[in-house]
């Protein structure tokens, strides 16, 4: 009875969440910024350029907010791409207030007891992971003309992958949703409830977006900014659907709306949750995850991300995905990971390379696979690490598994060593449980 009443629950939330965030409005001549205090003056040039009369409003604590005429967003974003090196850096808000409220992030929830005892499920999951099928979802995304926010690609996008989504599992626990935001493109979200803490939210998230910033009308592939993080984690729902994974905490995947703008579909999304108390108890952001640029495979955002679940995906990386691992900072506002730190949930973005190394073609045409070898050898890491990830944070176990659909047929297992893939899983699965199993005795004895 609590499961079938967790389920009803869920779904009566997902209806909410998209009945609250899905009135369009006609977009506000005036927003309000916070940004970086040293892109102040960027932002006023962008501004004094189109007459519009940027106004810098306040300024505490490293961050401004200023008043910023909404049609120069797009200039902006190409501003601090060329001046400062930054993917965004700014936050867009509906109100003087909700600005306002960027000079202080909300204290951090208490941590959770980040245990790693979910090995055997992992070992399951993980040898499924295809990198082709990552690679050719890549394909798909940047083969469109565009993705950007307020034109009619962007919005077919989101159609796109709302209907590969749905396509992946005919449970009727698992919800498929669009989040209307008042422009064209919608954010979506696919929610895997939860069992036995179905009140407690896990969140992986990567923005659908793509922008050009030559202009509009360019073409904007965007294939490692963001269909690369998209593919990652459309390859990641997919296997878990198919291998029927029934967590106890919820899970939402979701792809947001116009991060290149502003970081406004999450944005949208946060504030809806926070106003409806709903517990998200972390969240990771897959934003570009297929250019190797620097020497080690995994760097973790130190800066606006949650310290405690930093050192959890560390360990996830070591007991699981077998990649070397560093830190690295990007500055104010460079990913949606920020819209979950600003309201006070631990969130985490591990990066496809430091950010002085990272893909120098995102925001311009050249965005395209050639720039990633044509391949998804580096995506299909992060695409273990979210599995690891979604599994060890959302807890919960395997169901009876769902025979594989026309649309998903069962993967090709990856053993480039001359390992079977299902072996190394097993063996990786063996020595976390072993290493588990040592430090419980080591407890025991001291």
């Amino acid at each position: 009875m609590r499961s079938v009443l967790a389920s009803a629950l869920v779904a009566t939330s997902a209806a909410a969440l998209l009945a609250a965030c899905s009135t369009p409005a006609a977009a506000p001549a005036q927003v309000y910024l916070s940004i970086d205090a040293d892109a102040v003056g960027t932002a006023l040039a962008v501004s004094a350029r189109t007459d519009a009369h940027a106004r810098l409003l306040e300024a505490e604590d490293g961050i401004a907010v200023l008043a910023f005429d909404h049609e120069d967003l797009e200039a902006l974003t190409a501003a601090m791409h060329r001046e400062h090196h930054r993917c965004g850096g700014f936050m867009v808000h509906d109100s003087l207030d909700d600005a306002r409220a960027s000079f202080h992030a909300r204290p951090e929830r208490p941590p959770l007891d980040y245990t790693v005892d979910r090995a055997a499920v992992v070992a399951a999951v993980l040898p499924e992971l295809d990198r082709a099928r990552i690679l050719g979802t890549i394909r798909e995304l940047s083969a469109m003309p565009n993705r950007y926010y307020r034109s009619e690609a962007g919005a077919n996008a989101s159609l796109w992958l709302r209907d590969r989504w749905r396509s992946f599992s005919d449970r009727s626990d698992v919800t498929v949703e669009l989040v209307d935001h008042g422009y064209p493109q919608k954010s979506v979200i696919l929610t895997i409830p939860g069992s036995t803490r179905p009140d407690e939210v896990v969140v992986l998230g990567g923005h659908l977006d793509s922008i050009n910033l030559g202009g509009r009308s360019r073409p904007a592939p965007g294939a490692d900014d963001d269909a690369s993080g998209i593919a990652t984690l459309t390859e990641v729902t997919r296997v878990l659907l198919a291998k029927s994974f029934r967590p106890a905490r919820t899970i939402k995947i979701i792809a947001y709306a116009a991060e290149e703008v502003g970081l406004r579909g999450s944005l949208s999304i946060v504030k809806e949750l926070q106003r409806r108390k709903i517990d998200v108890v972390g969240a990771l952001q897959l934003d570009m995850t297929n250019y190797q640029g620097s020497d080690k495979d995994i760097w973790l955002i130190s800066d606006h991300t949650s310290a405690a679940q930093n050192a959890f995906l560390g360990r996830l990386i070591d007991a699981y995905v077998g990649a070397s691992w560093g830190y690295d900072r990007c500055g104010y506002a460079c990913s949606d990971h920020a819209s979950w730190h600003r309201a006070g949930v631990p969130a985490s973005m591990p990066f496809e390379a430091r950010f002085r190394d990272s893909n120098r073609h995102i925001h311009t045409a050249k965005d395209t696979l050639e720039t990633s070898g044509n391949n998804a050898d580096h995506a299909i890491k992060f695409a273990r690490l979210a599995a690891a990830y979604a599994i060890e944070l959302g807890k919960g176990d395997l169901g009876p598994t769902e025979a594989a659909t026309a649309d998903a047929p069962a993967s090709r297992h990856d053993a480039g060593d001359g390992t079977g893939a299902t072996t190394r899983w097993l063996l990786l699965a063996l020595a976390a449980l072993g290493l588990a199993v040592a430090r419980r005795a080591g407890r025991a004895t001291a």
